[in-house]
């Protein structure tokens, strides 16, 4: 009797969770997907419908002509080798703000670029961003430094353009753990120490004769006490965001000492005076939704100061962990309000989002493309057009179907036998690629430039125009304000924050 008692109550507590499952399975889905298919309720829910709309425009055309200029639509996703605007002159760049700043460089200027490269395993160790970042700097003629580094990480141990060596205990919150109540940085790590010994090395290669700054980050508490070279002071903590500067000079390394028991450390910065600094936010195994733990103050602050002038957003391979997913609807609720909190917060930083790279599966005992990834890329597109930042096909750019398959089977390999990761070659590669869509963006800001033309930053379709939807996708609301004639306008970046004493 007992045991039929403990059946009874397991099958009870079972069905309890399923339910709890079902009904918030939006809520649980965009966080934790394994679970979106958990849904004992599914077939007596009514599920939204979209309202029909239409842009008037040829069946599967990429470009309209609106008013004298040519227009991407939606399906100019499909694009590869460029950034996306959407609903905006295909002549202009996608990137008016960082391009401007870009020729500042090229004209000699002393400017500073900031980049957050946001990312999963794919840019784990700095693969891709280290090649990106050399490229970049490598064109412009500037000089060069690792940009942000974590106090530690999984990737320590096999990143080749830093090495952070600690001595004394720690303790780390992050995307997946959180014991304080201080939030976490950008990297999606904050740590905690009484007494944290740190030995930093930039291992870029750089001319001797170039220093580089190397900034201690950490964040708002009630102080830190910093120790270097037996000189130890007290430095408030009173902002979200805060630095301070431990070594300036062409010596890679910098050595001290930082005791933060209820401040969060974020890391160290090595970065030249002027030029291009590209930070790599790698957190493995997350699809960009946990980035909403990021608190807005943080974001906001970064803003203020001026601090970063592009965010990238590269996710999406994590998302397909089934071979036969196709509906990722799930994951636009998820990731829409996280890109909206960063637009909010960061008004002016521009942004660029990535679509998934290709990833495969064994289908009947052949390795293939997911039968998803078009699914997938069509959500990702959707969701730069609702949020109206550009977009870059990573997936056609590197090749499309079949790519990672032909890759990890060659004989001189560019990707690993998961299906999903590239090697250093591989990764080496893409970054190639990716580097001529960016200074292709820049080359666009140039012709306009020389051409004298108005910059036009069209990013509105009439009220009217909608783009039509398949059934149970989130609807692109159209703006209220009609379409207006291109008037030229100021594309000048935000001013690089100067710096003083010891914060910014």
């Amino acid at each position: 009797m007992n045991h039929s008692k403990k059946v009874i109550l397991f099958i009870l507590l079972v069905t309890s969770i399923q339910l709890i499952l079902s009904v918030f399975s939006k809520e649980i889905g965009a966080y934790y997907p394994y679970f979106k298919n958990v849904n004992l309720i599914s077939d007596i829910i009514v599920k939204e419908k979209t309202k029909k709309g239409t842009i008037k425009t040829k069946p599967h055309s990429k470009t309209a002509i609106i008013e004298g200029f040519v227009i991407n639509e939606l399906d100019a996703y499909q694009k590869k080798n460029t950034l996306i605007r959407f609903n905006a002159d295909t002549l202009a760049p996608a990137l008016p703000k960082i391009s401007q700043k870009l020729m500042q460089l090229a004209e000699g200027k002393k400017v500073k670029i900031r980049i957050a490269w946001f990312g999963d395993s794919q840019i784990e160790g700095d693969f891709i961003t280290q090649d990106v970042r050399e490229q970049l700097q490598n064109y412009f003629g500037q000089q060069k430094g690792v940009g942000y580094v974590p106090i530690s990480c999984v990737s320590s141990d096999f990143r080749r353009t830093a090495k952070v060596f600690t001595s004394g205990d720690f303790k780390v919150d992050n995307f997946k753990k959180q014991e304080h109540g201080a939030g976490l940085f950008l990297s999606g790590y904050s740590f905690y120490s009484s007494n944290l010994e740190v030995d930093f090395r930039d291992n870029v290669k750089k001319n001797s004769a170039q220093a580089t700054e190397k900034w201690l980050l950490y964040g708002k508490g009630d102080s830190i006490a910093l120790k270097i070279n037996d000189f130890v002071r007290k430095i408030p903590a009173n902002s979200e965001f805060n630095r301070v500067l431990v070594e300036t000079g062409t010596s890679n390394k910098a050595k001290f000492t930082v005791y933060a028991k209820n401040t969060p450390i974020y890391g160290v910065s090595s970065e030249p005076q002027t030029g291009i600094v590209l930070d790599n936010y790698s957190f493995r195994g997350i699809t960009g939704v946990e980035l909403k733990k990021i608190n807005s103050g943080l974001l906001a602050k970064l803003d203020k100061s001026g601090y970063y002038d592009l965010i990238v957003f590269q996710y999406g391979v994590n998302l397909m962990f089934q071979p036969n997913d196709t509906n990722y609807d799930y994951y636009y609720r998820g990731m829409r309000p996280v890109i909206k909190k960063f637009q909010n917060n960061m008004p002016n930083t521009e942004f660029l989002l990535f679509s998934c790279s290709d990833r495969a599966f064994n289908y009947d005992g052949q390795w293939k493309t997911a039968i998803g990834i078009d699914s997938l890329i069509q959500t990702q597109a959707r969701l730069s057009y609702d949020t109206n930042i550009p977009f870059y096909n990573f997936y056609k750019s590197i090749g499309g179907n079949g790519t990672i398959v032909k890759w990890a089977d060659s004989i001189v390999q560019l990707a690993n036998k998961d299906y999903i990761h590239f090697n250093f070659r591989g990764a080496k590669a893409v970054s190639k690629t990716i580097f001529k869509a960016l200074i292709g963006d820049y080359q666009k800001a140039v012709a306009y430039k020389k051409s004298k033309l108005p910059v036009s930053q069209k990013t509105t379709v009439n009220e009217k125009e909608t783009v039509k939807l398949k059934q149970d996708t989130p609807k692109i609301k159209p703006p209220k304000a009609p379409i207006s004639k291109p008037k030229e306008i100021n594309v000048t970046g935000p001013k690089t924050p100067t710096i003083k004493a010891d914060s910014i």
